[in-house]
């Protein structure tokens, strides 16, 4: 969050907006650029195989104080026909200056990664285990409440509370079956989605610093369509819970880092979702859909070293069971490279083996990633 600018806090009508005629209020605009080129090479040998060359974002952003106890920002992502709004929320700090209620369409606050823009972490894409349980991005439209509070001299604590329309993935990384989610748009109160997060760090030496913390997204109610057979299930519910452990040391001098995580989670619910028809031909009447209550299990860790402000590398193994009717097991590794050659522009070199340890299969990753960042560039993360 930026810094609240100066005539904001000075006495009198002027709180960093402006009328119509002046041209004091400056919001801080900014542009990404993250393409890749990158090459595939599957076990199954499908004809996804080969190189290719992808804009894989294309983003505008805004961000600035709308008076003193508000700061808010825009995040919009280009696709064929349009802008999407990725982002587009109010932070209030009026409350107190450890206490922030956020309210518009913003990512939500699970463990240390689904905050991010995609273009903004330490790989190539979201660990296997984040992209099977929630998704490679989750955003909703709801309110969050957030505040935070030291603990003696060390330590600090931080806890959340969001409530939202819907939370379902836009678009599953790995969907379960041939079938359709939706929420209703207009709900019991108990029914909306909910997330929660509870976390604390400590500084464990003068140059070290451990955080823990857990994280639940909690969707009461949704319902499974299968309009080619014309079969709905109603009245279903999906909870993810997440515990996150990161150490991170850095030396005197700032250049040198270690960076230490690991995050355990768990799927639970009606997860298992298929459609049995016992004579193999669709629409006829026999079918039938069949949805399982149980949890399953994925988790990952990354260790990630920078020697300067410009020179980091890295390694991520994940590890999750899908909620299949196979209950896949799927494994990851991914090794990186990132070179920033300015604040403002970056090149990363990424390497990924990827495992499916049910059909005893490999499937292997290059990529070499560009970032750019045109102007001011910031969202509303929190630790």
């Amino acid at each position: 969050m930026p810094s609240v600018p100066s005539q904001a806090k000075q006495a009198g009508p002027d709180s960093g907006q402006a009328d119509r005629f002046s041209n004091a209020f400056n919001p801080a605009f900014s542009f990404i650029v993250d393409a890749a080129l990158d090459y595939v090479d599957l076990d199954s040998g499908s004809d996804e195989d080969g190189f290719d060359l992808s804009l894989r974002i294309l983003e505008v952003a805004s961000q600035a104080w709308v008076d003193p106890s508000a700061w808010a920002y825009f995040v919009g992502a280009a696709e064929e026909e349009g802008l999407n709004i990725e982002e587009a929320a109010v932070h209030y700090v009026g409350l107190g200056s450890q206490t922030t209620l956020r309210a518009g369409r913003f990512f939500i606050d699970f463990g240390k990664q689904m905050q991010t823009h995609v273009h903004e972490l330490r790989t190539l894409e979201r660990p296997l285990a984040l992209r099977a349980y929630l998704g490679d991005e989750v955003k909703g439209d709801g309110v969050q409440y957030d505040q935070w509070a030291a603990v003696g001299d060390k330590s600090a604590l931080r806890w959340s509370l969001g409530v939202f329309a819907n939370l379902l993935p836009e678009e599953a990384a790995y969907p379960v079956a041939d079938v359709a989610l939706e929420i209703d748009e207009r709900k019991d109160l108990g029914d909306l989605n909910f997330t929660g997060r509870v976390t604390a760090f400590r500084d464990v030496s003068e140059n070290g610093t451990l955080q823990l913390g857990a994280s639940a997204r909690i969707i009461p109610e949704y319902t499974v369509l299968d309009e080619v057979n014309d079969l709905s299930e109603a009245e279903l519910g999906n909870e993810v819970f997440g515990v996150d452990l990161t150490y991170g040391w850095i030396d005197d001098t700032g250049q040198r880092r270690w960076t230490l995580g690991v995050e355990a989670l768990a799927n639970s619910g009606d997860i298992e979702l298929s459609v049995l028809d016992p004579d193999g031909t669709p629409a006829n009447g026999d079918e039938s859909l069949n949805v399982k209550d149980e949890t399953v299990f994925g988790f990952y860790g990354f260790l990630d070293y920078a020697w300067s402000k410009y020179r980091s590398a890295g390694v991520q193994y994940s590890r999750a069971t899908l909620s299949d009717a196979a209950e896949t097991e799927l494994s990851e590794i991914e090794l990186y490279t990132t070179r920033w050659l300015s604040e403002y522009h970056r090149l990363r070199l990424v390497g990924v083996w990827s495992n499916d340890d049910t059909a005893d299969e490999d499937s292997y990753r290059v990529a070499l990633q560009y970032t750019a960042i045109i102007g001011s560039h910031g969202h509303g993360i929190n630790w």
